[in-house]
């Protein structure tokens, strides 16, 4: 008796051990998006759930840290790659979270990818919240600067960035200030478009310049009508495509014949938000760019959209209305629009009004796939193999699969990545973010 209820025990604890390893087995095949902690609030926005690990098991791009070091300042660009460095802009845009600096002020900085070394800091007197345009084959960084105040010219017109705005070109290997081009009625914040020796600036005071890459000197300008604020322009062979606002006009300018090829009225369709913050994508002989129509002011909520636009006419091919939700950043501006990325015959948009992921045929306006992603879902998209990675601005990277929208993995980054997302070459990863964190994937 005594050895039978031995071999009874001996084969409970058996089946209950199988019964647990199923159930581990069973946990691990088991793929969940990470839960939202974004709840409005800036402190949530900011935080981290976990330090630097992956939320899975899945195997992705992102399971390897190259590097990993925090600098002590709030980065607002996305890194920029040149060999083995990397450039980013800085900004004291907050004080402390939420809370907007007195005196704006910014730098560029350049990083040793490998040991994480900061050989430059050049420090300029505004803002400096875009991407660095990194001319390597000249020897040169072309940064710009401006901040998001508006102010009154006369009793009818503003233009927005208060102070001394400008474009400033560096000496990529020391950082020393090269040349300068500077303005005090509006701001220059957009990344500038480069082609032939000519750097080509948009910004808050309606005016498109073109310089001299080697001088600063200015060669042509344009007064366009309507403030550019974030978005860099689009320089497609002759032609610069970008949007603007007050009015809110997309537009379309050749850089040979100094002209507005077409422009066409944003405004009279109810846009009222986004598109001068938006950078259009192109393919095949047509624009896609993304807006919002703000219509409850109590709630800042509204409609989110996304165009295909006739590259040479500046007509709406088709729209597709997003839905309806929230506008609002965490900080209470305005949404500031939604960056599509274009890849073989479909569109990737992300919508912070409906905290979706969408993906479009971009011949016909159809929705392939649509999934809910919560977070600020403003950022471009990287496409690499059958993987699609989109940082959701919470401090998140999200990889999913192109073609279904599938869910893989999550990689939290400490922070909220800095305003234009993620960077991806030579097989890595790139981000940086508000936190002060710089991080190299692979």
């Amino acid at each position: 008796m005594k050895i039978k209820n031995k071999k009874y025990i001996l084969g409970v604890i058996i089946a209950v051990v199988l019964v647990i390893l199923v159930l581990l087995v069973t946990k691990k095949t088991v793929i969940k998006p990470e839960t939202s902690y974004y709840t409005g609030n800036i402190s949530s926005a900011y935080s981290s759930k976990g330090n630097n690990s992956i939320i899975n098991k899945v195997k992705t791009d992102l399971s390897t840290v190259v590097l990993k070091k925090n600098y002590g300042l709030p980065f607002f660009s996305q890194p920029v790659v040149s060999g083995d460095y990397s450039f980013l802009d800085t900004a004291n845009y907050f004080q402390t979270y939420g809370v907007p600096h007195p005196n704006y002020q910014g730098a560029t900085i350049k990083i040793d990818n490998t040991t994480g070394k900061v050989l430059w800091k050049t420090n300029l007197p505004n803002l400096v919240m875009n991407n660095p345009l990194v001319l390597s084959q000249l020897g040169l960084v072309i940064v710009s600067t401006g901040n998001d105040k508006f102010f009154n010219i006369s009793k009818t017109k503003f233009n927005r960035g208060t102070g001394l705005s400008g474009v400033y070109a560096l000496n990529i290997s020391t950082g020393k200030i090269i040349w300068k081009f500077t303005v005090t009625n509006g701001q220059r914040k957009p990344t500038p478009a480069y082609s032939d020796g000519v750097i080509y600036t948009i910004g808050g005071n309606r005016m498109l310049y073109a310089l001299d890459v080697h001088t600063g000197k200015v060669l042509w300008s344009l007064n366009y009508g309507s403030i550019s604020s974030q978005a860099a322009p689009l320089l497609i062979g002759h032609n610069l495509y970008f949007g603007g606002s007050y009015p809110y006009y997309m537009f379309d300018v050749n850089i040979q014949t100094h002209k507005i090829v077409w422009k066409t009225n944003f405004s009279k369709m109810g846009v009222n938000s986004g598109l001068d913050d938006v950078i259009p994508a192109y393919s095949n002989g047509y624009i896609y760019t993304d807006a919002a129509k703000l219509v409850n002011n109590k709630t800042n909520s509204g409609y989110e959209y996304l165009y295909k636009i006739n590259a040479q006419t500046g007509n709406i091919v088709w729209k597709i209305n997003e839905g309806y939700g929230p506008l609002n950043l965490p900080h209470g501006a305005q949404m500031i629009g939604s960056v599509p990325t274009v890849s073989g015959s479909i569109v990737y948009v992300g919508s912070t009004a409906t905290q979706k992921i969408l993906a479009v045929n971009k011949n016909t306006g159809k929705i392939i796939w649509s999934i809910h992603s919560v977070g600020l879902n403003n950022k471009p998209f990287i496409v690499v193999g059958e993987n699609l990675y989109f940082d959701n601005g919470l401090g998140n990277i999200q990889v999913y699969n192109k073609n279904t929208g599938k869910y893989l993995a999550t990689r939290t980054t400490g922070g909220r990545v800095a305003v234009g997302g993620i960077f991806y070459a030579n097989g890595k990863f790139y981000a940086d973010n508000l936190s002060g964190d710089f991080y190299i994937f692979k």
